[in-house]
């Protein structure tokens, strides 16, 4: 399956405008026909009506963000401000990286202190010479990714908590710290004190997880509640799979509702992903988790013992879930 940042140039390549190609990859998260995707954001090519103000690929993530935190009433002023809050920052993000907003600034359009003439609203033919002189592929595509890693996963939220990517050196540090007392807690009537602290230092220690996170392709996201880091979820792509590596939830603070929460945020980022299916692993002896899992609509598709070393194995069941 194609991620979304193929799809947005394989719609900019077919002809589509650079605003229709960013917002059209992701229509169908909204229950919008590609129809209807295009007419949306079909005035915001070129700059708005080729008019080169605000680039169109920028301006597609603008409508994804409305999709994702507009307010829908008209008294709604945190609606409002949350929404241009999230606008502001995909413009500081896009400003930062490509040294403007501004699609004749982009191109380099503007000669000899004279503006662009935009007089004409015929567009330039789709070239090969077109494709190859212009940087508006590379443009869509990073504006693609902003609107998965900025609007549909890093600020997620459900119901009960939000999911916060864990990127700092002091995130990582505080979520070691969750780790080792989730994992002493968690598998203590499974596994021997030894092989507890044998697995957290070699799979959830700090140094293990910054190793993972640069070089594995491994993502950790805080389960954040009410002011407090509440647990984790580490996960990875996997193909045409998203693999749930970690789902945990301190003791004190189970029973509020948080693991269906992430249950969704995996669903939703699955789907944003053109991903079909999540899947883990989970010791055979821990019966309650396995419940769990099996309830959300997980099925086991392998059993599996893997020697981890120093004398240790994992005994697991490998389940799936069909998104």
């Amino acid at each position: 399956m194609k991620s979304r940042v193929d799809v947005a140039e394989a719609l900019f390549r077919e002809g589509y405008n650079c605003s229709q190609a960013v917002f059209g990859a992701h229509g169908d998260l909204y229950g919008l026909e590609r129809d209807m995707a295009m007419r949306l954001a079909a005035s915001f090519g070129g700059g708005m009506g080729r008019m080169r103000e605000v680039c169109g690929t920028l301006s597609g993530t603008f409508l994804i963000a409305g999709m994702e935190t507009g307010a829908t009433e008209g008294k709604d002023a945190a609606g409002k401000k949350r929404n241009y809050d999230m606008v502001q920052q995909l413009a500081g993000v896009y400003r930062a990286e490509n040294g403007s907003i501004i699609c004749r600034e982009l191109l380099g359009l503007d000669k000899n202190g004279q503006k662009a003439d935009t007089s004409v609203t015929t567009p330039d033919a789709r070239t090969e010479e077109y494709y190859r002189k212009r940087p508006c592929i590379q443009l869509i595509r990073r504006a693609a990714a902003m609107a998965e890693e900025m609007l549909l996963y890093r600020y997620f939220s459900c119901d009960t908590a939000e999911f916060v990517r864990v990127e700092t050196e002091e995130q990582l540090a505080e979520l070691a710290t969750i780790a080792n007392e989730v994992w002493h807690q968690h598998f203590a009537t499974i596994l021997s004190p030894e092989q507890i602290d044998y697995m957290v230092d070699k799979f959830q220690s700090e140094h293990a997880m910054r190793e993972q996170m640069e070089n594995q392709s491994y993502e950790y996201y805080f389960i954040h509640a009410n002011g407090v880091n509440v647990g984790y979820v580490g996960i990875k792509p996997d193909g045409d799979r998203l693999f749930l590596s970690k789902l945990y939830i301190l003791q004190r603070y189970r029973g509020n509702g948080y693991a269906s929460g992430a249950f969704e945020f995996m669903r939703r980022l699955a789907k944003v992903r053109g991903l079909r299916a999540v899947w883990l692993t989970v010791n055979r002896y821990n019966a309650d988790t396995i419940a769990i899992y099996k309830k959300k609509g997980f099925v086991v598709t392998e059993e599996k013992v893997t020697d981890i070393g120093n004398g240790f194995v994992m005994d697991d069941y490998f389940m799936e879930w069909q998104i």
